[in-house]
C-alpha cells in the first residue's frame, strides 16, 4: 500500500535546518525509507532530538540516536532509516521528533585544558579584569572575563581558529539586560573543538569575515560598548557546546600567558595584566 509520509513534518525539518546550510531529505529504497542530512557549513553541527519518531507499520532496524553530529562539509549523513513491516497495510513516518541544533560537537568530552592563551591586546598594553569568573554583575555561574578597554582598542585573537559567527551592525549599549542582544561580537572555533566569544565590539568593529582562519595574535576587531555593558570593555569567554546546560554551553577557565609570556595563570578579578611578548 502507498506510504503516507507527512509532508508538513518533513518541510518543517528542512526549513529549520536550512538556516544553517543544513539540508535534510529522505530516499525511498523499496520498503525502506532513509533520512539523510547534508552539512555545508565549515564547522560540525549537532542535532539533539527530544523524542522518538512516530511510526505506523514500520520499524527501525537500529536504535534511533537522540544526539547526532554532522561533520563539516559532509554529505549524506544518515539520520535514521525505517523498514515497512507489512506492505499490504498503510505505512509511514507519522512524525519526526522535535530537535535543537547546535554549532559544534555537543558530545565533545576532551579538549586541551592546558592551552596557553595570549592576552587579547597588543604588546606593551595592559588591561584590568574588572569582572572575573562567576562575577556578581553578569557572570554568575559563568567562566567569563571582562577586560577594561577604551573604545576602539585593537582586539587580538587569543588563540588560532576559524571564524564561525559575528555581528557588527549594533550601535546600542546599556547596563541592563534589555541590551543583552545588542552586542557586536566574534566567535572563533579552535582546533580542539572549543569556542571563544569576543563581545561588546564597536559598530563595524569586526575585522574578519566568515570562514577566515586567523592565527593567534591576529587583529580581529575593535573594542566597544555595545550590548549589556556598563562601559567600554571586552567580554571574553571560552566554552564547549552542551545539550544539557540551560545556556547550551559549558564555559571554561583558560590559562593566559602574562607579563613577558614565560608563565601562564588564571586571571583574577580586579587585577591588571600587562603583555610584554
Amino acid at each position: 500500500m502507498k506510504s503516507f509520509f507527512t509532508l508538513l513534518c518533513l518541510l518543517q525539518f528542512i526549513i529549520l535546518f536550512s538556516q544553517k546550510n543544513i539540508k535534510v531529505y529522505y530516499e525511498r529504497k523499496g520498503d525502506t525509507m532513509v533520512y539523510y542530512a547534508d552539512n555545508q557549513e565549515m564547522f560540525p553541527m549537532s542535532f539533539v532530538f527530544s523524542g522518538q519518531p512516530e511510526l505506523e507499520n514500520m520499524r527501525s532496524p537500529e536504535a534511533f540516536r537522540m544526539i547526532q553530529v554532522m561533520p563539516s562539509k559532509s554529505l549524506k549523513n544518515r539520520v535514521a532509516y525505517f523498514v515497512v513491516n507489512n506492505r499490504t497495510k498503510r505505512w509511514g513516518v507519522k512524525k519526526m521528533p522535535p530537535y535543537m541544533m547546535y554549532i559544534g560537537d555537543v558530545t565533545l568530552k576532551t579538549y586541551n585544558e592546558d592551552y596557553p592563551y595570549d592576552l587579547p591586546f597588543r604588546k606593551g598594553k595592559s588591561a584590568t579584569v574588572y569582572q572575573g569568573y562567576n562575577g556578581t554583575f553578569s557572570h554568575q555561574n559563568e567562566n567569563s572575563l571582562d577586560f577594561t578597554m577604551p573604545e576602539g582598542t585593537e582586539v587580538l585573537a587569543a588563540r588560532e581558529g576559524l571564524i564561525v559567527d559575528f555581528v557588527k551592525h549594533n550601535t546600542i549599549g546599556c547596563p541592563t539586560r534589555n541590551c543583552a542582544d545588542k552586542a557586536n561580537y566574534i566567535t572563533i572555533m579552535h582546533p580542539d573543538g572549543t569556542f571563544a566569544h569576543y563581545y561588546h565590539l564597536k559598530q563595524n568593529g569586526v575585522k574578519v569575515n566568515m570562514g577566515d582562519y586567523v592565527n593567534k595574535g591576529a587583529v580581529i576587531g575593535l573594542s566597544g560598548n555595545t550590548g549589556w555593558s556598563k562601559g567600554p570593555h571586552l567580554h571574553f569567554v571560552c566554552y564547549i557546546p552542551s545539550a544539557t546546560n540551560e545556556k547550551f554551553r559549558k564555559t571554561l577557565k583558560t590559562l593566559f600567558r602574562t607579563g613577558n609570556g614565560n608563565k601562564t595563570e588564571y586571571l583574577v578579578e580586579k587585577k591588571t595584566y600587562s603583555r610584554e611578548y
